[in-house]
């Protein structure tokens, strides 16, 4: 797991490409598995390098598509292979209904389960960890604490806690769901470089 070490200026966010980066050479990765990846992931990140890139002396736009070379969109292939459970407007399914159609056992990461001053949560709607509360609520959170040098308290150790088991146990729900769906026989057709990435 890899956090921000500073605030959200661009050194940090370069020097956390760069670490990203550093990681994914140091090993053999024959494909990037992601959930909603070429509507959220992929685009996001592969606007920021590029955002950094226009504004810093840095190359990171075509290190980081690199990565998406071989990017499967897992959710791609659970909308066609659960395609009678979406709505008429809705392209994909949220991950939890697809990990629940493929008997996946996605219990969650639940904010009880973690020891939190009263109020340090108000903010967050809902009891278990979603991933769009790390950019509304709990992403800031650590970043404030990090740049108050706030590292070692008690707070922060739970916040860090609570990220590392939210986002591992989104990685093996992921993982699970793909063989689920199939594993290997889904590159072809879900494969989703950054070149049909908008």
């Amino acid at each position: 797991m890899l956090f921000r070490q500073g605030g959200w200026d661009d050194g940090f966010t370069t020097q956390l490409f760069e670490r990203l980066l550093d990681w994914c050479n140091q090993r053999d990765i024959d494909r990037l598995l992601t959930y909603n990846g070429a509507w959220f992931d992929a685009k996001h990140l592969l606007n920021w390098a590029d955002e950094l890139d226009a504004t810093t002396d840095t190359e990171l736009y075509e290190r980081t598509a690199a990565l998406f070379e071989n990017h499967i969109d897992v959710a791609l292939a659970a909308a066609d292979e659960y395609a009678d459970e979406l709505w008429d407007d809705q392209p994909i399914l949220p991950d939890w209904k697809a990990y629940d159609l493929a008997e996946i056992d996605n219990n969650g990461v639940w904010y009880d389960d973690y020891q939190f001053p009263d109020s340090y949560l108000d903010d967050v709607d809902g009891k278990a960890m979603q991933g769009k509360h790390i950019g509304q609520v709990i992403g800031e959170r650590y970043v404030d604490n990090v740049t108050a040098g706030l590292e070692a308290t008690s707070v922060h150790t739970e916040l860090t806690r609570l990220l590392e088991d939210y986002c591992t146990s989104d990685v093996a729900d992921l993982v699970e769901l793909y063989t689920a769906l199939g594993g290997p026989t889904l590159d072809d057709t879900y494969r989703r470089p950054p070149n049909t990435i908008n």
